[in-house]
């Protein structure tokens, strides 16, 4: 079984401020970063370093070959990885104050993704294997059909959340991933509350599974007429950049390999307990011998 991850890289600009900047106002930044990101990225490398074998298709221009490296470094496969030597790579604006994160994102690459390069990479893939997407890159829509027709499993994270997912496919798809700003759209939901937005979720997709993240609020999972709920874990948090596409990868990595939604949910909530305490994306995302590890220290024998 195989991990197709279709997903965004971006080239992150990270500036830790000591407020998020208001509009006509300048300020100087307290420190500034340059790495490596993209949810796509981001949850490939979760996935690999909790275990699975994970292959990432996308698309990058001439400035982007680092990415090849990086995720190779990682045991990711990039042999559907396209370079358009004439394009630029997507790359994000990202402003961190007191722990949280503004985003501006620019789709470069990642929105030149078309059916021609869907159908050469799913040639390779069928019944059995996993397609993890998330809402960075184009032609969405028709990478779901195709994907539902050779019988894969589809895993949707509609992140960033927009209009343009209603237009999708989204009977294709087996397992949605969303944040509690995410989840309420896709439910159509009036609550705020993030179990009543869960409520919401399962009333309108009661055949999916479903995962919904709430911060310190913990996450929620639903499947088969089965619903777990996993408490998040205090800690104090520096950065939450790829807080969510770590629970992500570390989630299904370990359904992969045998593991109950109650292990993966726990797993993955701890697993992004340990992201948010370092800056970063990509490179704060733990192993999941780590995650192990660190669970000794929170449930000692």
């Amino acid at each position: 079984m195989k991990v197709l991850n279709f997903g965004s890289l971006n080239i992150d600009h990270v500036y830790n401020m000591p407020h998020f900047t208001e509009p006509k106002e300048t300020q100087s930044s307290l420190s500034y970063l340059r790495n490596l990101g993209g949810k796509g990225l981001n949850q490939s490398i979760a996935l690999a370093k909790a275990g699975a074998e994970v292959y990432h298709a996308g698309r990058i221009g001439a400035d982007g070959e680092i990415f090849r490296t990086y995720l190779e470094g990682y045991g990711v496969n990039t042999r559907y990885l396209v370079t358009n030597p004439e394009s630029v790579t997507g790359h994000a604006i990202i402003e961190t104050s007191d722990g949280e994160n503004r985003i501006i994102l620019y789709g470069g690459a990642n929105q030149e993704i078309g059916e021609a390069q869907i159908d050469e990479t799913l040639k390779d893939f069928g019944q059995g294997d996993i397609l993890l997407v998330q809402n960075e890159i184009s032609g969405r829509g028709y990478l779901l059909e195709q994907a539902h027709a050779k019988g894969m499993m589809i895993v949707f994270n509609t992140a960033p959340m927009n209009e343009k997912v209603f237009s999708y496919p989204l009977s294709c798809v087996d397992l949605f991933v969303v944040n509690e700003v995410e989840g309420r759209a896709l439910a159509g939901s009036a609550h705020t509350e993030p179990n009543r937005i869960m409520e919401d979720l399962i009333q309108k997709y009661p055949d999916k599974e479903l995962i919904l993240t709430a911060g310190t609020d913990g996450a929620w999972y639903y499947g088969k007429g089965k619903t777990v709920y996993q408490p998040s874990f205090p800690v104090k948090t520096v950065d939450t950049t790829a807080a969510g596409d770590t629970f992500t990868g570390c989630y299904l990595a370990v359904r992969l390999g045998g593991g109950l939604p109650e292990e993966a949910m726990r797993l993955a909530a701890l697993a992004s307990s340990m992201t948010v305490q370092k800056a970063g994306a990509a490179q704060s995302i733990p192993t999941l011998d780590q995650v192990r590890e660190y669970e000794k220290t929170k449930n000692p024998a």
